[in-house]
């Protein structure tokens, strides 16, 4: 539209500029009327010369003339276009949705439950008994005598001496025995279990898309809407034709394109999952009882038969002589009781704790969880295109005739033409 109206302005003062020159003169550089009694060398006798042909351009009259130019017009027209205009339509469906459905299941099941027995045995136990016995010992009992004489000294001797005695001595036993032993057997079972297994399904959904459409707006340009006005100079009495611009702001129609989001439908690839039933073989524990044989240490005592040496004292008599008062001594049997330790075996029962297992079948309960498929309806919005006739005002250039008047310099003499 800019363009359009800047050529139409260069057509414009094209024309002007042509209208006032005469004979390739300025508009400035010629006279009017009054300039006609200076026009002698147009004569017939000097129209040839040179100074004829600058008299001639100098000389002439304006005169106003009619031309037919194009000119661009914007008109406005009706046109019928085709608009896909996207509905929402609501629709119902269904679809299979896998619910868990929990059970309660009594489950059998086997527990070893150890309990504890008391029993009762016998065992050989060294005991220590002290025994009374009469020994018969000697004593010197001394009295006083004035004597002359000797005397008898007791000087004691230390005699070694083999004595015998009986000890307990223990000693360690490997018994051969058996006991239950509860062994964890692994037994092969077919076990069933459920299994998702992916598959892919096409479905179709609608996606957004950018789409460029033509929109009619508008914005303000500045056109000059001036206008030709003729003075005539005080001081040569020439008329000269000036252009009165007049800057006016309009809003002028264009079109333009914009980005409108369009729903399309599309076809895309889900992955889904279906259950399938499969069988695998587990290893399952199993507790059984097993006769194990084994050996264990028993702690025993044997009575043994050992010497040792000792030393005995004894009391030896020597004579010795002299005067003086002595000391005498008369040997005494005398008996007292004394206690003698014995060891004696002796069986003695006791009681100990045997811990033994037995098996019970017990049951409980437990929660198995089971996938039910169900189909459940819903409600989806689906975008549909519905093709619409629509008429919208669209701007056209049109070259259409208009009519100028221009005026032109007409030169009064003939050479001049």
């Amino acid at each position: 539209m800019r363009y359009v109206l800047t050529l139409a302005a260069v057509v414009a003062l094209t024309a002007t500029v042509e209208a006032g020159r005469c004979c390739g003169s300025k508009v400035s550089s010629c006279c009017s009327a009054p300039c006609a009694s200076a026009c002698n060398p147009c004569g017939a006798n000097a129209c040839g010369t040179k100074r004829s042909k600058k008299a001639c351009r100098s000389c002439g009259t304006w005169e106003t003339v009619e031309q037919t130019v194009k000119v661009p017009q914007m008109v406005t027209e009706k046109r019928t276009i085709t608009v896909n205009v996207p509905v929402q339509e609501e629709r119902q469906g269904t679809r299979v949705v896998c619910k868990t459905v929990q059970e309660q299941q009594e489950v059998p099941y086997t527990v070893c439950v150890p309990y504890t027995e008391q029993m009762t045995g016998t065992r050989k136990v060294c005991k220590t008994v002290m025994e009374q016995q009469e020994q018969t010992y000697t004593v010197c009992v001394p009295y006083q005598e004035q004597v002359q004489g000797t005397r008898t000294v007791c000087k004691t001797v230390m005699d070694q001496q083999q004595q015998t005695y009986t000890v307990c001595v223990p000693y360690q036993e490997q018994v051969q025995a058996t006991r239950k032993v509860c062994k964890t057997v692994m037994e092969q079972q077919e076990q069933t279990y459920t299994v998702c297994v992916p598959y892919q399904e096409e479905v179709q959904g609608t996606r957004t898309v950018n789409k460029r459409v033509a929109v009619q707006k508008t914005r303000t340009v500045s056109q000059d809407k001036g206008h030709w006005e003729e003075s005539c100079d005080p001081c040569t009495g020439c008329k000269k034709r000036c252009w009165v611009s007049n800057i006016v702001q309009v809003e002028v129609p264009y079109t333009c394109c914009e980005i409108v989001q369009e729903e399309v439908p599309y076809t895309y690839t889900v992955c889904k999952t279906r259950q399938e039933q499969r069988t695998r073989t587990v290893c399952v524990p199993k507790v059984v009882e097993e006769e194990v044989p084994y050996t264990y240490t028993v702690c025993k005592q044997r009575q043994e038969q050992r010497t040792r040496t000792v030393c005995v004292p004894r009391v030896v008599q020597e004579e010795v002589p002299y005067t003086y008062t002595v000391c005498k001594q008369r040997q005494e049997q005398r008996t007292r009781t004394v206690c003698v330790p014995k060891v004696v075996e002796e069986e003695v029962e006791y009681t100990y704790n045997v811990c033994k297992t037995r098996e019970e079948q017990r049951t409980r309960t437990v929660t198995v969880c089971k996938q039910v498929q169900e189909e459940v309806p819903y409600t989806y919005t689906a975008t549909v295109c519905k093709p619409e006739q629509r008429e919208v005002d669209v701007q056209v250039c049109h070259m259409v005739d208009k009519t100028v008047q221009c005026r032109v310099f007409k030169p009064a003499c003939g050479c001049c033409n």
